[in-house]
């Protein structure tokens, strides 16, 4: 059972297993998905979920911190570094 993430910038579709972190399933992929610092702390890798938010864990307490440091108030942003995939069936749409 996987999820399909769709980056939208790349023209890239991949099914994933659940337990991975968007972080490995763009490295996978060869998207051009920027990263820094890897860990949630820079927030280079700030992404947009347009779909699928429901098949991602929850923001994590340095997404809320990142967020507010660089004064992003979208609720559809988020780290790519920080999340996972929880739940199989989906489709998650993200754009950078």
């Amino acid at each position: 059972m996987t999820t399909r993430v769709e980056i939208i910038n790349d023209f890239l579709a991949i099914n994933v297993i659940p337990g991975k972190t968007i972080q490995e399933i763009v490295e996978a992929s060869g998207s051009a998905l920027p990263f820094g610092c890897r860990d949630g702390e820079c927030g280079t890798c700030v992404v947009s979920i347009e779909s699928g938010m429901e098949f991602l864990s929850d923001v994590t307490d340095k997404e809320v911190t990142v967020m507010k440091m660089l004064n992003e108030t979208s609720p559809k942003a988020r780290l790519s570094c920080q999340m996972k995939i929880v739940k199989p069936n989906g489709v998650i749409r993200l754009k950078y």
